[in-house]
């Protein structure tokens, strides 16, 4: 089929990107927020128990987020569908940034006992719901309105935004540490993170306000070609593809939030270094992975997609053991090394996600199929944040981690074998 007349050959929609990277800078800042502070909202909206009971309990309530973006994904990725990616993107965005401002909001367990905690877990819920919403639009725009050539690199630009979202909420926790004294940061000082939320959410809309429809959905529109039931088309007609990606992903998630969100609970529970130590360290590790998300997704042009996945997954089995005793060592510099070789492995399949799903799904259900993977493979993330704390408690941090980190690599190496690939094939 010829490309589309509206449909660049060369170049990139580089406002439909940032824009895009700036709604997932959102998603990861938010979602990040609650790692950094773990057990300060264990105490604050959990009965207080035990340690691992409240990291747990916390957790769990973290991983229904998770857990509740496949509904997002599915609601905003038929729209996507149905009426077009850019309203999509406006919806999702808004709401996240209004919903995660709201928890700065939220009365104490103190205050209210067990409503604080079903409050808490509410909000959760419906913020996970507008994170899932995030990728069938802005993610789906941003790559329909790429050259083949460009793809792999916007992917991991677009991809790179959760890690900048991830160092902005380091750097906010630093700052607010740094200005308020311990005492007046446990009892109100961390909700100030939450309200910047709002900030960010309007700066990513003021961007993304003159970004069109993406060309290639216009096209099949105006020809009247959009699918109907673009959800129940995507899983009936392409489960020789969805299933292996869906594996993939599921790796490569599980990688990303053992390697950057188990990560600060692993040093500051278990190793016992300081709060403004940990938070130095997984900025550090954030800055790397999202450079690295960059490089996989530009080297995934000529790699192919498949192949970088493969590569990242292999050169992790091999080097997690190492990596992860730099880590356990205890002395900075290589702390710093070790979460910063763990996290780049991650960002070179990290930043492939995208590019590889929307070339393998037509137009018609691109939106369903990038927000229902994107989603449902969070599968991954969950399991080694809820089952973090007891694996290393009965194995401990050097065999305990090291053990989750394999596991995560493994699942993708089995994903990308099984995979099909179609990097730089026509999209329209």
């Amino acid at each position: 089929m010829a490309a589309s007349a509206h449909q660049p050959h060369t170049g990139a929609n580089w406002r439909a990107v940032i824009g895009g990277m700036i709604g997932w800078a959102l998603d990861a800042y938010d979602l990040t927020l609650i790692l950094f502070i773990a057990g300060l909202l264990a105490d604050e909206f959990f009965p207080r128990t035990s340690v691992i009971a409240g990291l747990m309990a916390l957790f769990a309530s973290y991983a229904l987020t998770l857990l509740a973006r496949p509904l997002g994904g599915f609601i905003f990725g038929y729209l996507a569908d149905r009426w077009g990616r850019r309203p999509v993107m406006f919806v999702s965005l808004l709401g996240l940034g209004i919903s995660s401002a709201l928890t700065g909001v939220l009365p104490t367990y103190a205050q209210v006992g067990l409503t604080a905690t079903f409050l808490f877990v509410l909000l959760r819920l419906v913020v996970g719901i507008f994170v899932g919403g995030e990728p069938g639009g802005s993610h789906t725009i941003a790559i329909e309105s790429s050259s083949p050539g460009l793809r792999g690199l916007v992917s991991g630009v677009l991809q790179s935004g959760y890690m900048w979202g991830y160092a902005l909420g380091a750097l906010t926790f630093l700052g607010l540490t740094s200005i308020y004294p311990h005492a007046a940061f446990v009892s109100y000082a961390w909700r100030y993170a939450f309200f910047i939320s709002l900030v960010v959410a309007f700066l990513g809309i003021a961007v993304r306000y003159a970004v069109p429809e993406s060309a290639m959905f216009r096209d099949i529109k105006e020809r009247g070609e959009t699918s109907r039931m673009p959800l129940a088309e995507f899983f009936r007609r392409h489960a020789r593809d969805w299933a292996p990606v869906w594996v993939i992903m599921a790796g490569a998630y599980w990688v990303a939030y053992a390697s950057m969100g188990f990560l600060p609970t692993l040093l500051e529970a278990f190793l016992k270094v300081s709060a403004s130590s940990t938070l130095s360290i997984v900025l550090y590790g954030a800055i790397i992975e999202g450079i690295f998300m960059w490089i996989g997704g530009h080297l995934s042009t000529y790699t192919t997609r498949r192949g970088m996945f493969l590569i990242a997954g292999v050169i992790g089995v091999i080097t997690s053991y190492l990596l992860v005793r730099a880590i356990v060592t205890v002395s900075y510099g290589y702390m710093v090394l070790g979460a910063g070789g763990l996290m780049a492995l991650s960002g070179l399949g990290g930043g492939v996600m995208l590019a590889h799903i929307a070339e393998l799904f037509p137009t018609r259900v691109r939106g369903s199929a990038v927000g229902s993977l994107w989603n449902l493979a969070n599968v991954g993330s969950v399991i080694p944040l809820v089952m973090g704390a007891p694996v290393i408690a009965i194995y401990g941090p050097l065999d305990g981690f090291t053990l989750i980190m394999v596991i995560g690599f493994a699942i993708e190496i089995i994903g990308a074998l099984a995979s099909r690939d179609r990097t730089r094939a026509p999209m329209e």
